[in-house]
């Protein structure tokens, strides 16, 4: 979502009324026999400093909310927004990249006119079954709200969402009391190539940047995940869905630099046990980073990525990019699929609400975005039940290969 259009002046209500009329942008209603229910956090790691803060005294501090199946028709839940706090981080200075993020729709989302399907603290839906987990790690400048409907989609097949809002890095963080940290240019300015330099030359200092930050991402994963195995211990009054957590069945996932977060997370901690990169590729570094040297992660490895072609660039140094991920996929102890999808319209914002919410009343432009986002959950649902579920996946090990998606298997 790239440049804000439209400032700021007119009347929330307004803009609710007109965008009801017109045909407000929406999101699809999840199927299944779950309602969507959404719980905070307000998680500080004593143990870290935080960085990119002014205040020397600082510790690492992010929000966690967790998504989770629920009971339908509770007269304990309330309707929950598109993007909690929007009201008070449109107040707040320094949220410029919000604003640019949201484009012209970040009025409706201030406003509400924008329907997530979601329930605050709702009751856990009923029954003895316990539900995976997923951890989920969000792009870069973005924000895991931003990925709402595939969020959604996974709650319907009965999966937790464990979704961190990384501070700095997310657009902007709304804490508990209207509290607002905007996002810090920092992190692109470290990671920007001096003016006449060349990309080559600067990749290894790119590396170690991008690296830095993804270490500090995947550790607020892992202490999201501690976080969530004391939340799910008996009588903790704290989460609708304590002893319904089934923590031995783990996954994490990212989209863009989330997922070297993802991907980060699961060298670090062998809790996580499948692990899914979504487009996080990236020339020169391959399928994920590897700053540290560390081996590929010993999890299975789902590597989904929309189809590009060939860059404009030396062969040669192509070829190796290509190869070298193909070799970080082979070394995936766990095995791996490489899944490439090429569909009209299809593009790296497709794995997110964007395409969907920017369609608006554009039936065609809908429809499209609506399919893309389909193949997407289709993919994410097939390898995640397969590795935390224990199903079998046609999709991925069968009838996977289409004109839309390409599935590439190594190891197991």
């Amino acid at each position: 979502m790239a440049q804000f259009l439209n400032p700021m002046n007119a009347i929330p209500q307004l803009l609710l009324l007109t965008s009801l009329i017109s045909g407000a942008p929406h999101l699809p209603a999840p199927s299944g026999p779950f309602a969507v229910g959404r719980v905070a956090y307000d998680l500080t790691d004593a143990s870290r400093p935080e960085v990119l803060s002014a205040d020397p005294k600082a510790h690492r501090e992010f929000m966690m909310y967790v998504w989770y199946p629920a009971e339908r028709a509770s007269q304990a839940a309330k309707p929950g927004a598109y993007f909690p706090g929007a009201r008070e981080i449109d107040q707040a200075p320094g949220t410029q990249e919000i604003r640019d993020d949201f484009e012209n729709l970040w009025p409706l989302v201030v406003s509400g006119a924008i329907d997530p399907h979601v329930q605050e603290d709702a009751p856990v839906t009923p029954g003895p079954a316990r539900f995976p987990v997923v951890l989920f790690s969000h792009g870069l400048g973005g924000s895991s709200f931003e990925y709402t409907a595939l969020i959604e989609d996974l709650v319907r097949r009965g999966y937790v969402v464990a979704a961190v809002e990384h501070t700095y890095e997310a657009n902007a963080v709304a804490f508990p009391g209207g509290r607002i940290i905007p996002y810090s240019g920092e992190i692109v300015r470290q990671m920007q190539v001096p003016k006449g330099a060349s990309f080559d030359d600067w990749a290894p200092k790119l590396l170690a940047a991008a690296q830095e930050r993804a270490d500090i991402k995947a550790a607020d994963l892992l202490f999201a995940l501690d976080k969530l195995s004391r939340l799910n211990t008996a009588g903790d009054a704290e989460a609708p869905f304590t002893g319904r957590l089934d923590l031995t069945r783990v996954a994490a996932a990212g989209h863009s630099a989330g997922a070297s977060v993802a991907a980060r997370a699961c060298q670090l901690d062998r809790r996580i046990k499948a692990c899914i990169d979504a487009d996080g590729g990236g020339y020169p570094f391959g399928a994920f980073l590897n700053g540290h040297q560390a081996p590929s992660p010993r999890q299975p490895f789902l590597f989904l990525e929309v189809y590009r072609p060939p860059m404009k660039m030396d062969p040669a140094k192509w070829n190796a990019f290509l190869a070298r991920t193909d070799e970080q996929l082979r070394d995936c102890p766990g095995g791996s699929y490489h899944v490439t999808l090429k569909s009209p319209g299809m593009v790296h914002g497709s794995f997110s609400d964007e395409p969907l919410l920017m369609a608006g009343s554009d039936d065609a432009a809908r429809k499209a975005a609506l399919h893309n986002l389909r193949l997407i959950e289709e993919v994410d649902g097939a390898f995640l039940d397969k590795y935390l579920k224990g199903e079998k996946a046609p999709l991925l090990d069968g009838a996977g290969a289409s004109a839309e998606i390409t599935v590439t298997r190594n190891g197991r």
